[in-house]
């Protein structure tokens, strides 16, 4: 089960930022006046909600491996002030770069500390990285390699995704914030109500979407499509969610613990658990009750612990 990267297993994903057709007209006049071996390097503001760009010229013309590293070296390594600051903040590094790659595509590997990095944070230096290497010649696709220092699976720590020029579209001025648009995984039971059965929910978030909460109301909501039940009764609500050192924790309403669900308790459990963990900033989920650890789920289940993903539950995919 791969994790979903910045919510964000982005099959498409698109910053938008927006201005208006005047303005795009003005940002393609400006880019005409770049001089030999000039581009810019795209930063974000000191709130993170808008991107920066600044003009550059690149030390090295020839070698693409030495500019791809220049670029990120700028990138990574931008003081801090009070109009932009660096798009790759701690935690994540540059590992390494493969331009021999033909049909214009480079990758460029990074390794992620998820813990440290939200969602908002992932997606500007996603945007910044990308829309600045595409300035080089013959540069027409960029794939990012993000490898988890979490995580100790080599089937699922990295993860891969592909960009161009339509991957991201980013505006200056005007009003501020972003849409992207992706994909969450989530997890129903099957039909029988044996196993969790992975289930793909498109949606659209903003710079103010908190992602946890966004899954945990899905889950709620239920699925739309036959094939799976949900797993959390109607009138659950959200007392409180957060995220800290990739750690989840959960604090549910009465609803959930007293519900006459016919569930066992492990399918409901690791509903929740398997589909906050697809998300990059988490590892383990806590359960709280009114801010309170609970020693046992329904009475026979011990509940008090870090809960970590469960493979065992999830029905296998016998889809090609």
């Amino acid at each position: 089960m791969k994790k979903w990267l910045g919510v964000l297993c982005s099959i498409a994903m698109i910053l938008t930022m927006i201005t208006g057709c005047g303005q795009k007209k003005q940002e393609a006049t400006t880019q005409e006046q770049l001089g030999k071996n000039q581009i810019y390097l795209y930063y974000v503001n000191p709130d993170r909600t808008d991107v920066v760009k600044k003009k550059y010229s690149l030390k090295e013309q020839d070698d693409l491996s030495a500019q791809v590293k220049e670029i990120i070296g700028q990138l990574a390594g931008a003081k801090a002030t009070t109009e932009y600051q660096s798009s790759i903040p701690e935690g994540i590094s540059y590992t390494s770069c493969n331009t021999e790659n033909r049909h214009g595509r480079i990758e460029v590997s990074f390794n992620v500390a998820y813990s440290a990095v939200d969602a908002d944070t992932l997606l500007f230096f996603k945007a910044s990285v990308v829309k600045t290497l595409l300035q080089l010649p013959l540069v027409n696709i960029v794939t990012l390699t993000l490898t988890d220092l979490a995580n100790s699976d080599p089937d699922t720590a990295t993860v891969s995704e592909n960009f161009d020029q339509d991957s991201f579209t980013l505006s200056f001025g005007g009003e501020k914030g972003y849409k992207q648009t992706g994909t969450i995984i989530l997890y129903f039971a099957n039909e029988t109500g044996d196993s969790l059965k992975e289930y793909r929910k498109k949606i659209e978030i903003s710079n103010t979407t908190s992602l946890d909460r966004l899954v945990m109301e899905s889950l709620i909501e239920g699925p739309d499509r036959e094939g799976y039940q949900k797993t959390l009764p109607a009138n659950t609500t959200i007392r409180n969610i957060s995220v800290k050192d990739g750690i989840c924790y959960v604090d549910l309403s009465d609803e959930f613990y007293n519900t006459d669900n016919t569930l066992k308790n492990d399918i409901v459990v690791y509903s929740i658990v398997n589909s906050l963990v697809e998300l990059p900033t988490v590892s383990k989920v806590q359960f709280l009750k009114n801010g309170e650890k609970q020693q046992y789920f329904r009475e026979t289940m011990e509940f008090d612990g870090l809960f970590e993903r469960n493979l065992d539950l999830i029905q296998e995919d016998t889809t090609e």
